[in-house]
C-alpha cells in the first residue's frame, strides 16, 4: 500500500519558519507554505530561504482577517498586497514561480462559513455540501480564475474532492487537518485533541488519510509553540510510510 499526501502550511513566516523548512528540506519533503502577507512584509528572509530549499510559496491573503467580514474590494486587496510580497520573494530567491495559490483563512470564502471549524463534519457527506455560495463569494472565485489561481493537488480522490464546488474552485481546501493549532495555548484544553498522542491517534484513525487510495492534503500550521509538534507529526507520518509529493500543475 501506497500512503502519499501534499503537505501544505498555513500562516507563514514566524520565527520558526527556518528551523521547519530545514527539517522539510532534510527529509526531502516539498512542502507548500501559504503565506500571511502581513508577516511576510515583516520578516521575508525565512520564505526566500525556503524558495531556495524548494517549497512552494503561496497566498494566505494579508491581515488573515475572514472574507466573511471583508467586502468585495476589501477581499481582492488583501490577496493582490500578498501576490506582490510573494513575487518579491521569489525574485529575490532567483526563482521561477511555479503558480499562483491561495487558501482563504478559516476557510471562509467570503460567505461567512469557517468551514476548517466544522471540517470533520463536512467530510462525513461531502458530496452533497454546498459551497456555492452567495453573490460575493462567486465574483471572488471568478477573479482569481481569471488572474490565473489553481489548486496544485492533482491525483486526489477523496471524497471531498467528488463535490463539484471543491474541485473547480480556484481556492484550495484540504482532505486532512491535523488539528495542530489545538495544542497552542490559547486554544489548549478547548476542543477534543488535547496531547500530540491525540494528534498521531488522529491520523491512525482517519478512514481516508491511511487508506492508500491516492494522495491526501494535509495542513498543518506554522505558528508560535507548535513548531517541535508539527514536525514530531510529520516525522510520525514518514515512519508510517507517508512520501509527500510535490505540487503540481
Amino acid at each position: 500500500m501506497t500512503l502519499e499526501a501534499y503537505l501544505t502550511i498555513d500562516d507563514s513566516p514566524s520565527a520558526h519558519t527556518e528551523a521547519l523548512t530545514d527539517f522539510f528540506a532534510g527529509n526531502n519533503i516539498p512542502a507548500i507554505l501559504f503565506c500571511r502577507g502581513d508577516r511576510l512584509e515583516q520578516n521575508p528572509g525565512p520564505i526566500v530561504g525556503a524558495i531556495n530549499k524548494g517549497m512552494v510559496i503561496a497566498n494566505h491573503s494579508h491581515s488573515h482577517r475572514p472574507a466573511g467580514s471583508l467586502s468585495y474590494e476589501e477581499i481582492i486587496e488583501e490577496i493582490e498586497k500578498t501576490e506582490t510580497l510573494i513575487a518579491a520573494a521569489y525574485k529575490k530567491a532567483g526563482v521561477a514561480r511555479p503558480g499562483k495559490y491561495f487558501r482563504f483563512p478559516y476557510l471562509d470564502k467570503g460567505d461567512g462559513d469557517r468551514l476548517e471549524q466544522r471540517f470533520d463534519e463536512i467530510i462525513k457527506s461531502p458530496e452533497n455540501l454546498d459551497l456555492s455560495g452567495d453573490e460575493k463569494t462567486r465574483r471572488v472565485q471568478a477573479w482569481l480564475e481569471g488572474e490565473g489561481f489553481t489548486q496544485p493537488f492533482p491525483g486526489v480522490t477523496h471524497p471531498l474532492y467528488r463535490n463539484n464546488d471543491v474541485a473547480a474552485a480556484a481556492d484550495c481546501l484540504f482532505t486532512y487537518s491535523s488539528c495542530d493549532w489545538m495544542l497552542t495555548s490559547r486554544h489548549k484544553g478547548k476542543w477534543q485533541y488535547k496531547t500530540l498522542g491525540d494528534l498521531k491517534r488522529k491520523i491512525d484513525d482517519d478512514p481516508f488519510l491511511c487508506a492508500g487510495n491516492g494522495p491526501q492534503i494535509t495542513l498543518f500550521h506554522d505558528q508560535p509553540e507548535i513548531e517541535q509538534i508539527v514536525i514530531e507529526l510529520i516525522r510520525y507520518m514518514l515512519d508510517k510510510g507517508f512520501r509527500f509529493l510535490p505540487a503540481g500543475p
